[in-house]
């Protein structure tokens, strides 16, 4: 196996596939996992900036009941 994928469940793909066709479908693997963990990332640090700049404007982040 390539020591290219690092996350388990890439992994996990690479080896349920049929071991002539991994060669192929390898890149487009690689390119979706560089893709889940990019976006992964973004979501992580677009929920710390929200967490921060509630704490700094002492905003709620859930509404409040009026009653």
């Amino acid at each position: 196996m390539h020591n290219t994928l690092r996350t388990p469940f890439w992994r996990a793909a690479y080896q349920s596939l049929p071991p002539s066709v991994r060669a192929r479908y390898l890149s487009q693997m690689e390119s979706a996992e560089r893709w889940e963990l990019m976006l992964r990332t973004a979501v992580e640090a677009m929920s710390k900036a929200k967490g921060f700049l509630s704490g700094l404007f002492n905003t709620p982040t859930k509404p409040r009941s009026a009653h």
